[in-house]
């Protein structure tokens, strides 16, 4: 099988959607014969560590003035590989072509199709969710009217459309494909090399260490954090008064650095390994409550073996953590006091959660799923 993987993610990235792309990239290449990759580049940036050396890769850059740019949002041409793919679709190079998110399936999966190529769109989440929740700018309205054109163009003509929760397929199928759901499959998220797990010490004594991570400079973060800190870090006192709580990311603002001094809440702006702090906590909690899809974030709490609290937003594609007493969604203030209470109960190890983790979420279980996607076990 020859498959042509398209990329939106600039993948070397920290971001949850480069940690993902790069993950579907090289379980492609395991199940494919030969495999050729289009991604974005700009300069100074590199592809990522770790990619599979089979791999063909081909950069396409976008490298137009910035008025052009914005006369193409406004238009719809919303992406930069309309040209990349006439060669392909006209010698027919491959028999596969995976789009990795809709945004790039625009205009150019039908050409495809009706080439005689089997098309796959990877859809990361419910993308006008997530536009609608994370874009404030000017531009808000154009991007979800493009959006949704380009979301219900790539449900309709893809052979098999993959996401990351099962919450992702009701959500598409019920507002671009009549509810059918006879052509999805839930691929869910994994790391992007086979890597050994994180030595962890499994302490039997805690120290309520709590920890919150990710970019500080997203949308969806930022406002969810600032109502977190105002509405819930008291509770989470109360009921753990002798608890710490640290927030690490990248970018905060001098507004959430501030507000952070004023409640003593320890603040680690844009660190350079999060293993370090993650390594020495006890407990994660993820307070997104914008946005849709799978939070990525979370599997750093999981990996390093930390039970989590998390508003029930970002709860989506974690239920084998639930259903294992150790992942505590609330979706308000009352829910969140039981969330917290629940945390001295719960008696998985950090070992244990570590295993379960790896279970789901290693390269081998990403892997897995995906050759059952072609019928390969």
């Amino acid at each position: 099988m020859k498959v042509l993987f398209i990329t939106h993610h600039y993948l070397s990235g920290n971001n949850g959607g480069a940690f993902a792309s790069r993950a579907y990239i090289n379980a492609f290449a395991e199940v494919a014969d030969e495999m050729t990759l289009f991604y974005p580049v700009k300069e100074g940036q590199n592809l990522f560590d770790g990619i599979n050396p089979k791999i063909k890769t081909i950069p396409v850059a976008y490298a137009i003035p910035k008025w052009r740019k914005l006369i193409h949002a406004l238009t719809g041409k919303v992406h930069r590989y309309f040209k990349a793919t006439k060669e392909f679709l006209s010698e027919k190079k491959a028999d596969v072509v995976v789009f990795d998110t809709s945004v790039v399936t625009f205009r150019i999966i039908k050409q495809f199709k009706d080439k005689g190529y089997r098309t796959i769109v990877i859809h990361h989440n419910y993308q006008y969710e997530y536009f609608r929740d994370n874009c404030k700018n000017i531009l808000r309205p154009f991007t979800l009217f493009w959006c949704k054109r380009y979301e219900r163009q790539a449900v309709q003509n893809a052979d098999i459309n993959l996401t990351l929760t099962p919450q992702d397929i009701d959500l598409l199928a019920d507002n671009y494909n009549n509810g059918a759901k006879t052509n999805f499959c839930v691929l869910g998220a994994f790391e992007h090399i086979n890597s050994q797990p994180k030595k962890i010490i499994d302490n039997t004594k805690k120290t309520n260490r709590f920890v919150i991570t990710g970019g500080l400079d997203s949308v969806q973060t930022y406002v969810s954090l600032k109502e977190w800190i105002n509405e819930y870090y008291d509770l989470l006192k109360t009921e753990f008064p002798e608890s710490s709580l640290t927030i690490a990311g990248k970018n905060p603002s001098l507004e959430l650095i501030n507000l952070c001094k004023q409640r003593g809440i320890i603040i680690i702006a844009s660190p350079p390994n999060m293993d370090d702090i993650l390594q020495n906590a006890d407990y994660y909690i993820c307070p997104t409550n914008l946005g849709g899809g799978l939070k990525l974030r979370i599997m750093d709490g999981l990996k390093w073996g930390l039970p989590v609290v998390t508003h029930a937003v970002s709860a989506r594609g974690y239920e084998a953590f639930k259903d294992a007493g150790c992942l505590f969604s609330y979706s308000n203030i009352e829910e969140f006091t039981s969330a917290i209470r629940q945390l001295n109960l719960q008696s998985m190890s950090k070992r244990e959660i570590q295993t379960l983790y790896s279970s789901l979420f290693s390269f081998y279980a990403g892997i897995k799923r995906l050759r059952k996607v072609f019928g390969n076990n």
